[in-house]
């Protein structure tokens, strides 16, 4: 059980670190309609992570019943990722900033999106940030393959998933709520917080990428040794 507790923890934080999510979130809660637009955005993104986990625990199901080697497949899966991670840090850090055109569509159309949006469409786009992209949706597949191998019985099992997502939505949960708790008197904190993510943007994905696939690195050698 605490070996699993451990597992949901790093893929948890794993996931939850993401520019493009801190970015989306730093917009809806510096919105006109801060409180409720944060609300939605929140109650959205856990949705879409709640479905995300709805999948993951599926496959894990269906991983654990029917492949006698899913354990393996987990730690490659595991290793594979953060190496991908590294490798892609790494060319990173020596490529030029990439110019607007070059961003990913799907992470603009986000963001330019978020500006004008009101409360339901912000929940709509918040629900496929939750849901993710190809590594927070990978990451979701092995925290819940992790649940469904740990056999601890299905309390024991809701409570692993609860971990997991309070833990990889805690870049949304705790902006809206120190919004929803302070209102106006945060914006001074958001404004200095997105003002320097936005001239670090580069620099923090790089160690993002370099940060989570080295702890998934070293938990995929520890499942080996």
């Amino acid at each position: 059980m605490i070996a699993a507790v451990a597992q949901v923890l790093v893929y948890g934080l794993a996931a939850a670190a993401s520019a493009l999510v801190l970015s989306a979130t730093f917009l809806v809660v510096r919105s006109e309609r801060p409180r409720i637009n944060g609300i939605a955005f929140l109650t959205g993104f856990m949705v879409g992570t709640l479905l995300a986990c709805g999948l993951g625990f599926r496959l894990g199901q269906t991983v654990v019943n029917r492949v006698p080697s899913h354990d393996a497949l987990r730690t490659a899966v595991t290793l594979g990722l953060g190496i991908a991670l590294v490798v892609i840090g790494f060319r990173a850090r020596h490529a030029p900033p990439p110019t607007p055109e070059a961003r990913s569509t799907r992470a603009t159309a986000i963001l330019d999106g978020l500006r004008t949006v009101g409360p339901a469409a912000s929940a709509s786009m918040a629900g496929l940030l939750g849901f993710g992209g190809p590594k927070r949706l990978l990451l979701t597949v092995l925290a819940m393959a992790t649940v469904t191998d740990a056999g601890v019985g299905k309390i024991a099992d809701a409570g692993l998933v609860a971990i997991y997502v309070v833990i990889s939505t805690l870049l949304v949960s705790v902006p809206v709520c120190i919004v929803i708790v302070a209102g106006d008197r945060a914006e001074v904190v958001f404004v200095r917080a997105q003002t320097w993510l936005s001239e670090q943007a580069g620099a923090v994905r790089v160690w993002l990428a370099l940060g989570i696939g080295g702890v998934l690195i070293i938990d995929g050698l520890l499942r080996l040794a």
